[in-house]
C-alpha cells in the first residue's frame, strides 16, 4: 500500500458529512456550526460545499476532524439540536436625535429590537470524499504537480499579473505562474460528496482539448511530408486520385 493509499483511508476516517436545516444565511449562522462541533474535538478543516465549483450545496459542510475518534463521536450524537439567539442592531437615530446625543444622553433613546430565536438541527453521517483522488490528482493538489495552469478567471496572480502587463506575445506566459503539462485521465472525478443533498457530484476536470491541440501541432513540426501523405490516404480511401 502507498502512501498516498494509506494517507486517503487515515484522512477518511477523520471526515464527516454534515447537513443541516434550516440553511445559514450569515457568517455567525455557519461559525455557529463550527463551534457545535468542535465540542467532540479539534476540528482541522471545515469547509462550505456551497462554494463547490460544480454543484453547490448550501446545506452541506465537509469536516475533518483532528482525530477518529472525535468524528465518531460526533457520528454517534447526531442529530444535534441547537438554538442560535441573535439581536438586530438598534434603529438608526434621526437627525434631532443625533445632534441632542453629542449634548448630553437621550433621555428617552429608542427601543432596541427583541433578540431573535433560531432553531437548527444537523445530521452528521459517514463522508463519501475521495481523499486519493483528490490527493493524487494534479489538478486539485498543488503538492503533487506539475501544476496545472489556471484561467485569468480564476487565478488571483494571473489576474493582478494581466492587470499591468503590456498586451504583447509573452504576455500569456508570463502570467501564467502553474507550470503546463499536467495530465488528469479523461472522465475522473476528484473529490466530491456525490448522493449528498441534491445529487452533488466530484469536480471533473479533463485536458482532452488541450493535447489534441499539442498533437495537432506536433503533426505540423514534423515536416509537411507526414501532412501530404495522410491526405494522400483519404483522397485513395474516398477513390480519389491525387495529382
Amino acid at each position: 500500500m502507498d502512501k498516498t493509499t494509506t494517507t486517503a483511508l487515515a484522512l477518511a476516517k477523520r471526515t464527516v458529512h454534515i447537513k443541516i436545516h434550516p440553511i445559514p444565511q450569515t457568517f455567525a449562522e455557519r461559525r455557529e456550526i463550527l463551534r457545535v462541533l468542535e465540542q467532540f474535538g479539534e476540528v482541522s478543516m471545515f469547509r462550505s460545499l456551497k462554494y463547490s465549483p460544480r454543484t453547490p450545496i448550501p446545506d452541506a459542510f465537509l469536516t475533518l476532524f483532528s482525530s477518529p475518534s472525535a468524528a465518531n463521536t460526533a457520528l454517534n450524537s447526531t442529530p444535534l439540536r441547537y438554538r442560535l439567539l441573535t439581536t438586530p442592531p438598534s434603529p438608526p437615530l434621526s437627525p434631532d436625535q443625533k445632534l441632542e446625543a453629542t449634548v448630553a444622553p437621550l433621555e428617552n433613546p429608542p427601543p432596541s429590537p427583541p433578540a431573535t430565536e433560531k432553531t437548527f438541527e444537523l445530521h452528521i453521517s459517514p463522508s463519501s470524499f475521495n481523499h486519493g483522488l483528490y490527493l493524487s490528482s494534479a489538478s486539485t493538489n498543488p503538492l503533487n504537480g506539475p501544476y496545472s495552469p489556471v484561467g485569468v478567471g480564476r487565478s488571483y496572480v494571473a489576474a493582478s499579473l494581466d492587470s499591468v502587463l503590456p498586451r504583447c506575445v509573452w504576455a500569456p506566459g508570463l502570467r501564467d505562474w502553474e507550470t503546463d503539462g499536467a495530465v488528469l485521465r479523461d472522465g475522473a472525478k476528484v473529490g466530491g460528496e456525490e448522493g449528498k443533498g441534491g445529487g452533488g457530484k466530484s469536480v471533473e476536470w479533463s485536458v482532452g482539448k488541450r493535447r489534441r491541440k499539442r498533437s495537432e501541432e506536433s503533426k505540423v513540426m514534423q515536416g509537411l511530408t507526414i501532412l501530404r501523405k495522410e491526405w494522400e490516404t483519404r483522397q485513395r480511401g474516398r477513390g480519389t486520385a491525387p495529382p
